[in-house]
């Protein structure tokens, strides 16, 4: 269990300090903000690994299934979120960038929301 909390509590950190810097706008922010996907990247795994032996969903189906199907769901928005939006796509759409980016937002805050009030009441 502890493994699973605490990866995904980091990520939840990682993400929100990579969203404080591009909200930011600033340059300098870049170099960090790509140190920060890296991170970001490696939880990823850290959590799929993670949840292959937690306890809690090893023995609740519906649980592991729920999981499943969320951190897929939020995953895969960010997947295409990244392949859609290089540095000369955002260039060319700043206005189009920053609508996927709020959707990203919204599917990140929705994951991890859900994440800690379930597993909170464990």
């Amino acid at each position: 269990m502890a493994k699973l909390d605490s990866s995904l509590a980091e990520a939840e950190q990682v993400y929100r300090d990579m969203r404080k810097l591009a909200d930011s706008g600033d340059t300098e922010g870049k170099k960090k903000l790509v140190q920060l996907r890296s991170r970001y990247a490696m939880l990823m795994l850290d959590i799929l690994q993670a949840r292959k032996i937690d306890e809690r969903m090893l023995s609740d189906a519906e649980l592991a299934k729920e999981f499943d199907s969320r951190f897929f769901e939020m995953r895969q928005t960010l997947a295409n979120h990244q392949a859609k939006w290089r540095l000369q796509s955002i260039e060319d759409d700043t206005s189009g960038y920053m609508a996927s980016a709020a959707g990203l937002n919204r599917a990140q805050d929705d994951f991890y929301h859900w994440a800690r009030g379930k597993f909170a009441q464990r």
